[in-house]
């Protein structure tokens, strides 16, 4: 995502150190749980860096933290219950095989003409800011 740099006429990512991220905005969010946001700091461009910081610090923390405590509450569901699904349960569509994949594509035809299947799309900062907020 690092924008590259021409250096004698050859094209090489930049060299100069990236700065990092506002300290008063890392301890704003480290009272949350929520420093990994910056995990990939590095990566990003200095727009794409800029955009992140406006983005964040136009978030209202304290009343997103107060609506998912209070949503927690109202599932009965104690914080800790809400945890990521191991790893070894993961796995990508890449890594099967084209079997599986045809067998899953009959299946999600099925549960669509069956009326069974919902679909969540979620998108944007926010949401990966919401889910990183959840499991936090």
């Amino acid at each position: 995502m690092r924008e590259p740099t021409m250096i004698d006429g050859n094209s090489t990512a930049s060299s100069s150190p990236v700065p990092p991220p506002p300290q008063a905005l890392l301890e704003r969010l480290k009272d949350y749980g929520q420093e990994d946001v910056f995990s990939l700091w590095e990566e990003l461009s200095a727009d794409e860096r800029d955009f992140l910081v406006k983005d964040i610090e136009n978030l209202d923390l304290p009343r997103l933290d107060r609506i998912i405590r209070c949503s927690l509450r109202s599932q009965a569901l104690p914080v800790a219950a809400i945890e990521p699904v191991p790893e070894s349960s993961v796995s990508t569509v890449e890594e099967r095989t084209m079997e599986d994949r045809e067998r899953w594509w009959k299946m999600g035809l099925k549960a669509i003409s069956g009326g069974k299947l919902a679909v969540l799309l979620l998108s944007g900062g926010q949401v990966l800011f919401f889910f990183y907020f959840l499991s936090g």
